[in-house]
């Protein structure tokens, strides 16, 4: 096990690889990151490096990860950009005050503020060579003009299974709870809208499982080749009629849509025709109106529901 000491080393270590080796061009892999630090003399586990690269982000290293043949993992941005830097150089050699010696050192040091590749590219201008044209990987390279909701649906229509991070909360050994990321690998099915929220309905590749994700929660998004997987899974979609108030009906299309057929039933009540998946946060859902809104038909769902309700009343029994 290292110490102290080189636990600390192996942070600086790879917080120096990222800014060094990484940009948006150029990332860096799990095993390149234990060659690096086997070439320091430091020995690491790959299982310890997800936490490691968890506390860089959580000091403010914009750390992301992409999917090509293996997992990579690159800086989004260095403190400035290589459109920054060549503008500070060019005003540098261009300074009237300063020597053609002087001016050069100066452009030497600016480039140590982004990556190798940047530096490269910053001397080379300097030099008045001609940058190479960088090519961007493919997954890397998908439309930033795109929202989350864009990609998700781009995935579905090309059936394939996404990553993307997501918020986690996590007990530190202090008892309190920090919020944390995790990357996720997941196959999109569904988008829905409740309560004006986009949510994401996917099969959760690790826990094989499928899962509710808010979408504006969700962030770097990339597409996968693999296809996607778990639609025996899928909760089945039913029409159900409900029955409520007439001051609920916001919130009941709020939940559903517009698109409702609802009839008065008398006594200032309405019936509405929905057409949902019943699953667990349907249940839910229909729990938070109490006595207000009836699951009306058809039967054996209602009886699902009413078999819920006792065992839920039954774990409160003292």
């Amino acid at each position: 096990m290292p110490n102290v000491s080189e636990k600390k080393l192996k942070l600086l270590y790879l917080a120096q690889m990222l800014l060094q080796k990484t940009d948006e061009q150029h990332a860096v892999t799990l095993p390149q990151m234990l060659e690096e630090l086997e070439a320091h003399g430091i020995q690491a586990e790959r299982k310890s490096l997800y936490d490691d690269l968890e506390t860089l982000r959580h000091f403010g290293f914009p750390i992301e990860t992409r999917k090509t043949r293996n997992f990579e993992y690159y800086l989004k941005e260095h403190r400035f950009s290589a459109g920054e830097l060549a503008l500070l150089a060019d005003a540098v050699r261009q300074a009237p005050f300063l020597s053609q010696r002087k001016a050069g050192m100066l452009v030497k040091k600016l480039s140590t503020l982004g990556s190798q590749y940047q530096a490269e590219e910053l001397l080379k201008a300097a030099s008045g060579e001609q940058p190479e044209k960088q090519l961007v990987p493919e997954e890397s390279a998908q439309s930033p003009q795109l929202t989350t909701e864009e990609l998700l649906n781009w995935a579905m229509e090309r059936d394939v299974q996404v990553i993307f991070q997501t918020p986690v909360w996590k007990l530190t050994s202090n008892g309190t709870v920090r919020k944390g990321s995790k990357m996720m690998t997941v196959s999109p099915w569904q988008v829905r809208r409740q309560e004006g929220v986009s949510k994401l309905l996917a099969f959760d590749s690790e826990t094989k499982q499928i899962k509710l994700f808010s979408i504006g929660e969700i962030s770097q998004v990339q597409l996968l080749s693999q296809p996607r997987e778990g639609e025996r899974f899928l909760p089945n979609q039913e029409k159900l009629l409900l029955e409520f108030p007439q001051e609920l009906l916001t919130q009941i299309i709020a939940h559903f849509g517009e698109t409702l057929a609802v009839e008065p039933v008398g006594k200032g009540k309405l019936r509405a025709a929905v057409k949902t998946a019943v699953d667990p946060s349907f249940y839910a859902w229909l729990f938070t109106f109490g006595n207000d809104v009836r699951l009306v038909g058809p039967k054996k769902v209602a009886e699902q529901f009413r078999e819920r309700a006792k065992a839920l009343a039954k774990s409160y029994k003292s």
